[in-house]
């Protein structure tokens, strides 16, 4: 085990406006949205590769009611069970026309500019709580409580969805028929179990946009909860159901992707739940799978699959053997993909963060690799953890990444590192998360970065340290 000089105060912060307390309504909502409780909000664990959908919370929409509202008459959603039924029947017999509980409920979503202008309407006499529903992956959000219609804008979801809305009262319930909102995938389908894109630039394209997805989902939640302490905030973001990982999670149910994502987050908690200090017994599943890059775990099925331009890619071994030293030879350029400086370190305060910073090829597949040439991808990452009773879960914290380096482009495959490609510094602002990383790609097969000039600046709340590849 390694020993650092760690120094840590608190994460005292100015307080600002909770505004943004199911992800950003506005102020038409707010008063409505402190009434939120927990049993409408943990509906569901993701669970198994054939899971059914189901309900859940999502607080990332931002929607503003227009006109009046009166008091939210349930202070949680009833009609769970019945909502699932019907989704799940749909699912099954893949119905796209729409179940509705009467031929006049009405529901129009029309863009105009980042925000759509929404109308929903039942036939039977209010009052109602309306709740807007992705029927692709069974996300809901309240909206607001008014008559027999409401008028409201919903700001353009990052991820496409084909969307319902829902009233309840006291006098009956009921169903409006689909509107998609959001842009399209484009460039990307199912075949066969593996997640297939027309070619690398559509691949590119979606990973930016989850990327930014993921940033803002978690911005937006976040940011404006920085006055309260950890703890605080932790209790707050259980009590209405946050799940930061919703994009990814999001994209995956509107495929039907069953990712490698879902299958590693699955064993880590199984893992966490298998002793009182797991990492005395075995590794972090995190540390045993060849594929690193976050979002290619999201793109890869269960099996580290993917097909690019119809060509199928798949790792020689999906799992590998955590080494403590990388095999590379300065004068030819050749390396063998090993991790860096998996470590684990116990906080003063009784958390524990495990955190890596390696350097392996940015697509691990045998087609691509043949040369055994390293493309270069070097990657920080920090995890948070906390004992919760007598077994370890994970904890949101202040955290943040930097990785800087120099990366060297070779005249030739067994050329020495002779030109400088890029000196690069990439950073990530602190914010309170379960983990946290930053990566560095480059897409060619003709850079290598050196292990003497690369490393990582991982921070936890004041906490910051370095650690390099070598």
């Amino acid at each position: 085990m390694k020993t650092f000089n760690l120094q840590g105060t608190s994460l005292g912060v100015v307080c600002l406006c909770a505004l943004l307390l199911i992800g950003g309504c506005k102020k038409e909502l707010a008063n409505d949205s402190t009434k939120l409780k927990k049993p409408d909000l943990l509906l569901s664990n993701d669970v198994g590769i054939r899971k059914t959908k189901v309900l859940r919370q999502s607080p990332g929409l931002k929607i503003e009611v227009k006109g009046e509202t009166i008091e939210r008459i349930s202070p949680t959603l009833k009609s769970i069970d019945k909502i699932t039924s019907i989704l799940t029947e749909e699912q099954g017999q893949k119905n796209q026309g729409g179940v509705m509980t009467n031929a006049s409920a009405t529901f129009t979503a029309t863009l105009n500019g980042t925000y759509y202008n929404c109308y929903a309407e039942l036939n039977y006499p209010g009052p109602y709580d309306w709740y807007l529903i992705n029927w692709n992956t069974g996300v809901y959000t309240y909206i607001g409580s008014s008559t027999d219609y409401i008028n409201f804008t919903v700001q353009k979801p990052s991820m496409y969805g084909n969307y319902r809305v829902w009233g309840e009262g006291p006098y009956g319930a009921g169903f409006t028929g689909y509107q998609y909102m959001g842009d399209s995938y484009s460039g990307v389908s199912i075949v066969s179990g593996v997640m297939s894109f027309t070619d690398t630039t559509a691949m590119v394209t979606i990973e930016v946009r989850l990327a930014s997805a993921m940033e803002d989902h978690l911005a937006n939640f976040a940011d404006p909860l920085n006055y309260m302490s950890d703890d605080d905030y932790n209790n707050y973001a259980e009590s209405v159901g946050f799940d930061e990982f919703l994009p990814m999670r999001e994209f995956e149910a509107h495929f039907g992707h069953y990712s490698l994502r879902q299958k590693i987050e699955s064993e880590e908690i199984a893992w966490l739940n298998s002793s009182s200090d797991p990492w005395l017994v075995s590794t972090n599943p995190d540390d045993l799978y060849t594929i690193e890059d976050e979002y290619d775990r999201v793109f890869r099925n269960q099996y580290s699959q993917i097909k690019i331009a119809g060509n199928l890619y798949e790792p020689v071994s999906a799992t590998k053997t955590i080494e403590t030293a990388m095999s590379c030879s300065q004068s030819s350029g050749v390396c063998t993909d090993k991790d860096f400086n998996v470590d684990w370190y116990d906080l003063p305060d009784g958390r524990r963060i495990h955190y890596k910073v390696l350097m392996s090829p940015s697509e691990a597949d045998n087609s691509e690799n043949a040369n055994n040439v390293l493309r270069a991808f070097f990657k920080g990452k920090i995890k948070c953890y906390q004992k919760k009773g007598s077994l370890f879960s994970k904890r949101r914290t202040q955290m943040a990444v930097r990785i800087q380096g120099t990366a060297y482009r070779w005249a030739q495959y067994l050329g020495n590192c002779n030109v400088v490609h890029h000196n690069f510094d990439e950073n990530k602002p602190l914010r309170r998360s379960y983990h946290r990383d930053r990566e560095k790609r480059y897409r060619t097969n003709n850079i290598h970065v050196k292990t003497c000039e690369s490393y990582a600046t991982l921070t936890v709340g004041s906490t910051t340290f370095s650690q390099p590849l070598n």
